[in-house]
């Protein structure tokens, strides 16, 4: 189900690209998100898409990215909410390890549906009905400390 990468970005240790699967914009990223390079997708997002390419659907692959912080879910929520002020759907696709942890700890699947594929949530986004109600998600495997006082 890959389409044609129709631009892409390297720079501050990160990869970002962008291409349309079945007509829907899937945007990968790939590398290390903190404070010195999550700006760069907001940047990204509006040179390629347009400065209002919230109006629009999305899909946001996270298969390559290996760290998020704060930061990164910041811009997360603040574009969830552009979304849909829009009635548009931003989703998330193929969250890993410590992401796909991170992601559940701060309950953004509550807010942003996320699929395990591009496929999926490309299928999603074309049969959807808004707004997408998210789909279960399972964090994987999580280690759970016990502290005895």
């Amino acid at each position: 189900m890959a389409g044609d990468v129709t631009s892409m970005w390297n720079g501050k240790g990160i990869t970002l690209s962008l291409e349309r699967v079945d007509g829907v914009p899937v945007a990968a990223l790939a590398g290390e998100f903190d404070p010195d390079t999550v700006g760069e997708v907001d940047r990204f997002l509006r040179r390629n898409l347009g400065p209002l390419f919230f109006k629009r659907n999305l899909v946001i692959d996270l298969a390559g990215v290996a760290f998020i912080d704060s930061s990164f879910i910041t811009l997360l929520i603040s574009l969830v909410h552009r979304f849909q002020a829009e009635h548009a759907e931003l989703v998330l696709a193929r969250p890993v390890g410590g992401v796909r942890r991170v992601l559940a700890v701060v309950g953004l699947p509550n807010l942003v549906p996320v699929y395990e594929g591009v496929g999926e949530a490309v299928g999603a986004l074309k049969g959807r009905v808004a707004p997408l109600i998210p789909p279960p998600f399972d964090a994987g495997p999580v280690c759970a400390r016990v502290v005895r006082a």
